[in-house]
């Protein structure tokens, strides 16, 4: 129950009678008055005691409303501002080709990437290597995230995604070179696939049968590739890459983690499989995740 936090205000009707009665008795006492002057007397103290007392409710009820809003503010907790879900990747609508590739880590590296895709296996956030929040990280102590961490980028983006853990581009990176997959100027090894994944509660399997129609199966039943891609469309020497989906007409989406704009495009998938690197090992060039 509210209680009024100035009770002094009730006493206002009563010190006005007061007030009027001292004053009525000490005029009459020194300065003798008729009855029609006692009477107009009464009268005009009457008025001024009733607007006093016609103002008191008023004041109460405004006092006691800023009580009430007082006791509501401080009893309910302010709700935070909602914090948006990062926005999806639109796609362009433009082939993917080899006539836009640049070399690696050339994107601005003052920019932020905030961004989602959709793939086969559901929402997957983005990294990008060249991000500024972290493309001046020193892979291994030695090399710079921009240029050489597409394998911890795109590691990341699978792990932070589709397991129990949350991790960045720099984790992984860290991990990669306390277990000896860090290698001094090329980046990553590429052990590092299916090492990272395997030690975060996911499973790579290594892509034997790569054709068309094969992978084409894996990416339209519930399965991320990680490719390591040999020079072409994607790359001048070796970037790791991940296809994510199979599209209705035969091409597919990709995550470049060197660069956004790849991320928009399609691309020809028998193209891309035709530019895998011929070089590799630890079950390479191509693994397939089904979280």
């Amino acid at each position: 129950m509210n209680r009024l936090k100035n009770p002094s205000l009730l006493l206002i009707p009563g010190i006005a009678a007061c007030a009027a009665v001292m004053i009525g008795s000490l005029c009459f006492l020194y300065h003798p008055v008729t009855a029609e002057e006692i009477h107009q007397f009464a009268a005009a103290a009457e008025s001024r005691l009733l607007e006093q007392v016609s103002s008191l409710p008023e004041a109460v009820s405004s006092l006691l409303e800023r009580f009430d809003a007082s006791a509501s503010t401080d009893a309910l907790p302010v709700a935070a501002a909602k914090e948006e879900d990062p926005p999806y990747i639109q796609s362009s609508g433009e082939q993917g080709s080899i006539s836009r590739l640049g070399p690696e880590g050339a994107e601005d590296s003052d920019q932020t990437y905030l961004y989602m895709l959709d793939t086969g296996c559901g929402p997957m956030v983005y990294f990008n290597q060249t991000d500024s929040r972290w493309s001046d990280f020193l892979y291994g102590g030695n090399d710079p995230m921009e240029k050489y961490g597409c394998g911890p980028s795109a590691v990341a983006m699978v792990i932070n995604s589709f397991s129990d853990y949350a991790v960045n581009p720099t984790d992984l990176a860290v991990w990669a070179s306390d277990n000896g997959y860090y290698a001094l100027h090329g980046g990553s090894y590429h052990s590092l696939i299916p090492d990272a994944l395997e030690a975060y509660g996911l499973h790579a399997e290594s892509v034997t049968d790569r054709s068309f129609e094969h992978v084409s199966e894996l990416l339209s039943s519930g399965h991320i590739l990680v490719a390591l891609m040999g020079r072409g469309s994607l790359t001048e020497n070796g970037h790791f890459v991940l296809f994510t989906k199979l599209l209705d007409n035969g091409s597919i989406t990709i995550a470049d983690p060197a660069d956004y704009e790849n991320c928009t495009m399609e691309w020809d998938l028998e193209q891309l499989l035709s530019e895998l690197k011929k070089s590799y090992d630890s079950g390479g060039p191509l693994w397939a995740v089904q979280p």
